[in-house]
């Protein structure tokens, strides 16, 4: 069964300068919704990598930037599609907005999803969907006055089909979105658990001073190797879980029931691991496994949570 951890008091969001003029705006506690975004401050006006879900943690969020600086954001970069991370956008209206092509492919797809039924206790607020304006397809780089910011894409499926880091060579400085989820259990179940891994090779090639992770919190230094090896741990067993339920001829949710979780019960969300298993079943060539959809693999992570929808403090 699932571990989850419950947290009543998370508190705002943590500003911190982690590069001149480039601050991380960490949320805690980096469950459900409850994601991470950034800012670079100009002389002109400010880059933002990210929004965040709901509208009163967008607004928050504004807040936190306008205790730094007056300008206004005029560059918004969406690191992928998933809504904790782009619901925000309607709110800044003199920014351009850049992403990933399939990112925005998703976005028009979708809207905003109503998940009143998964989330019900969420006040979402009053939220308008706005898509990014411009979109790329490998690199490509945005100027904040002086500074480079250089955006790239991975090549393959991993957190997501679309999946954008941001690099501030000058700064030393590494927005990963969700490619990363320090602290918490990651979640591949958009996505692919082996791209997963292979983004973190390309992460921490990187070599990056500071890293600003999609869930948890900042890291820098001697950390980034262990925050690395910890998520690719993570990753690893999912893997070997796999191998074990298709060997034994167990659905992803018998075997999730069947796992220990061990070293990583205390990563927070860890119902994922049923939706983590759906994924990485379909990546064993020679697992005779027919893909169940979303809705089913969701499914899975409720049973495996004992019934119980997913917590969400946002």
């Amino acid at each position: 069964m699932s571990t989850n951890h419950l947290h009543d008091n998370l508190g705002p969001g943590l500003l911190e300068e982690v590069a001149p003029d480039v601050f991380s705006y960490v949320q805690p506690d980096g469950t459900w919704f409850i994601n991470n975004t950034g800012f670079i401050v100009g002389r002109s006006g400010v880059a933002s990598i990210d929004t965040t879900s709901t509208e009163r943690r967008n607004r928050a969020y504004i807040d936190a930037i306008a205790s730094v600086t007056s300008q206004p954001v005029t560059l918004l970069v969406n690191t992928h599609h998933h809504a904790d991370h782009t619901h925000g956008n309607y709110l800044f209206p003199e920014a351009t907005i850049i992403s990933h092509t399939s990112c925005r492919e998703v976005m028009l797809a979708t809207g905003i999803p109503d998940y009143r039924a998964a989330f019900p206790t969420v006040e979402w607020g009053d939220l308008e969907f706005r898509a990014p304006d411009i979109t790329f397809e490998g690199a490509t780089s945005i100027h904040l006055d002086d500074l480079t910011i250089d955006l790239f894409d991975l090549g393959f499926v991993a957190h997501t089909d679309g999946d954008v880091l941001a690099w501030l060579p000058d700064r030393g400085v590494l927005f990963t979105g969700d490619l990363i989820f320090h602290g918490g259990t990651p979640f591949a179940l958009f996505g692919s658990v082996q791209g997963t891994l292979d983004a973190l090779d390309v992460i921490e090639n990187q070599g990056a001073d500071v890293i600003v992770p999609g869930h948890g919190p900042a890291f820098a230094g001697s950390q980034i190797k262990e925050v690395l090896n910890s998520q690719r741990a993570y990753l690893q067993f999912v893997q070997e879980a796999a191998k074990e339920g298709v060997s034994a001829g167990r659905t992803p949710v018998e075997q999730a029931s069947r796992t220990e979780l061990g070293e990583f019960q205390n990563l927070t969300d860890s119902e994922r691991l049923a939706g983590n298993l759906h994924v990485a079943y379909r990546e064993i060539s020679e697992a005779d496994y027919e893909w169940v959809g979303f809705e089913t693999a969701i499914s899975d992570m409720i049973v495996f949570n004992g019934g119980k929808l997913p917590h969400c403090l946002a």
